[in-house]
């Protein structure tokens, strides 16, 4: 029997780990925002920033990302 390791999983994990923990860290140091639609706008466009790193290595992800981005500030729209 042969024991394979998947080293690029591995990596894949630890990017994506550092960069929630960079998007989460954003959103609670962010400037306070003037009202809710700001404040939602703000949240959506740091999470659309982070699908933007995703989209050539992780389509699928980013798109959900971009989809819960949409969604977001849609809740709180004027």
């Amino acid at each position: 029997m042969t024991t394979t390791t998947l080293p690029h999983a591995h990596v894949q994990r630890t990017r994506f780990a550092q960069h929630a923990l960079a998007l989460l860290t954003g959103l609670f140091s962010a400037p306070v925002a003037r009202n809710a639609t700001e404040s939602a706008s703000l949240e959506a466009q740091k999470v659309r920033n982070l699908a933007y790193v995703y989209s050539k290595t992780d389509p699928g992800f980013a798109a959900d990302l971009y989809a819960a981005a949409a969604r977001h500030e849609g809740l709180y729209a004027e």
